[in-house]
């Protein structure tokens, strides 16, 4: 013989619906990835610069004696010891040696004042070309120009 079931014993509480009330979220499929959390495709990733290249700048190398600059505001002219100058315009112009440039006149004073047996160059740099990395600060009584990196378009 077979043993006896009971019935199920009552639920407490008589006025619960029997259903279960379904959800109203969007199935997986129907799902679109918010354009703000999509991951960025990582071939198109650029990375950050960290130098410019002395072709796009027109920098030269100029000889700290006989040095005349040019008329006008169209350079700009960074004091420095020659073998470094020469590096620079190898390699490029990097941002984080904070390079500063100076207007023409400024950089003929700045000449005066250096030793002659020293041996000094002088980075000659198209101002337009660079304007949009450079920072104004002020030493002393004149202005000079701080090489920075930053996007040229927060200029």
């Amino acid at each position: 013989m077979g043993a006896r079931r009971s019935s199920p014993p009552a639920l407490p509480f008589e006025d619960l619906p029997h259903r279960r009330v379904t959800r109203t979220s969007p199935s997986r499929e129907a799902r679109t990835p918010s354009p703000t959390h999509s991951q960025p495709d990582l071939l198109d990733w650029q990375p950050p610069q960290t130098h410019l290249s002395a072709e796009d700048i027109d920098a030269q190398v100029l000889e700290a004696v006989g040095f005349r600059p040019a008329s006008g505001g169209a350079f700009l002219y960074a004091v420095l010891d020659l073998a470094y100058a020469r590096i620079i315009v190898e390699h490029g112009l990097p941002f984080e040696d904070r390079l500063v440039f100076l207007e023409a006149k400024a950089a003929v004073n700045v000449l005066a004042e250096l030793p002659p047996e020293q041996e000094t160059g002088i980075l000659r740099v198209r101002r337009r070309l660079i304007q949009s990395w450079l920072e104004t600060h002020r030493d002393g009584d004149k202005s000079c120009y701080v090489l920075v990196a930053k996007q040229p378009s927060e200029g």
